[in-house]
């Protein structure tokens, strides 16, 4: 049932763009004709925010590279303002190296790589600066969990790979604040960070404190008819 609720809130999201066609207001475009659509794809960075008792001694956390594909809808308000939304996939996570010593000097050290699959829907306000291909854009990400792996491998022990996708809650949620370049063909590169806001740990998870995703993303995308 908690599923099939996120499920329409994600829905509900891509909606946005029907109410705005249809809406008779003096704001909005008076059809859905001015609405442009592309495509976009690119790298992203992300580690977690780790808050609560999430604390082991000897631990060293490193940011995984992931891909991003997504494609657009965007709808003009003016010269300046326009709003878009979508559907994306990210590949997000993190690798946490732990070493330790042993009495008799022998270093172990232990790698995870945290592996983490969403299913994105970005609303976002964008202002274009007068003359100028730049911009920023400024919103909210609400995600859906598709996939979880964890990849373990030790000093001397083979590579153990598991699926833990019940250790992690299934929607997040991100503020996205980002600068973007307009290029006369159509071309449009963004650079953005997203800003995880929910504790993305299940509450029936043993040994975990507080995660929040975090993610600084490169992206090139292509708007149709621009």
């Amino acid at each position: 049932m908690k599923n099939a609720v996120k499920l329409l809130g994600l829905a509900f999201c891509m909606a946005f763009f029907s109410s705005c066609c249809s809406y008779k207001g003096k704001v909005m475009l008076e059809s859905c004709s001015s609405v442009l659509f592309g495509v976009t794809a690119g790298a992203n960075s992300s580690n977690f925010s780790e808050g609560g008792e999430y604390d082991y001694g000897g631990q060293d956390n490193a940011s995984r590279i992931g891909v991003q594909l997504g494609a657009r809808a965007f709808l003009p308000i003016n010269d300046n303002f326009s709003v878009e939304s979508g559907l994306g996939f990210a590949s997000k996570g993190s690798t946490t190296d732990f070493g330790s010593e042993s009495d008799g000097g022998e270093v172990f050290s232990l790698e995870e790589r945290t592996r983490l699959s969403y299913l994105e829907v970005p609303i976002l306000a964008r202002y274009q600066f007068n003359n100028t291909g730049f911009s920023t854009f400024a919103g909210l990400q609400p995600s859906l969990l598709l996939s979880a792996k964890q990849e373990v491998e030790g000093t001397g022990q083979p590579s153990v790979s598991m699926d833990v996708k019940d250790s992690f809650k299934n929607f997040d949620t991100a503020a996205v604040l980002g600068v973007g370049y307009q290029f006369n063909n159509g071309l449009q590169l963004n650079a953005s960070y997203d800003f995880g806001l929910v504790n993305i740990v299940d509450s029936n998870t043993q040994g975990l404190g507080e995660l929040r995703n975090r993610s600084l993303k490169l992206s090139l995308g292509y708007i149709f008819g621009k």
